[in-house]
């Protein structure tokens, strides 16, 4: 297979196995937003390095507690389908708490399963200072 190389109407060609084969011309445009593209990729690599680096771990969260709080308990409890727990820690001792919380109790469901013994020790000391 032999390939042959003609220059015709400014158009290369290649003939192979007796077929011409033609092949145009990258358009100027596309040449042009190629090395725009490619330039501005170099700049945004050598002066945004920040965005590239990999964020450090975060640190554990303070308000664990609170969150667990807002995100379980105050969907009914801050709208008037279940009691307010303003003050709860002054009304009923800790490990009574710690078990409602555990097993539910009369339309409040268990949710002992969704957290661990830490999570819901951080959920009571959120209560002690709720008001």
């Amino acid at each position: 297979m032999k390939k042959e190389y003609q220059q015709h109407d400014s158009k290369e060609a290649d003939i192979v196995s007796d077929i011409k084969i033609e092949h145009n011309r990258v358009p100027k445009l596309l040449v042009a937003v190629f090395y725009v593209v490619a330039i501005w990729a170099i700049g945004y690599a050598i002066f945004m390095p920040g965005k590239l680096a990999v964020e450090p771990a975060a640190a554990p969260q303070d308000n664990k507690g609170e969150l667990i709080f807002e995100g379980t308990c105050l969907s009914c409890h801050a709208t008037g389908a279940a009691p307010d727990l303003s003050g709860v820690t002054d009304r009923m001792p800790e490990e009574d708490i710690k078990n409602v919380i555990k097993k539910g109790r009369n339309t409040m469901p268990a949710i002992g399963h969704l957290y661990t013994e830490k999570e819901i020790e951080l959920v009571y000391e959120y209560l002690k200072d709720y008001r």
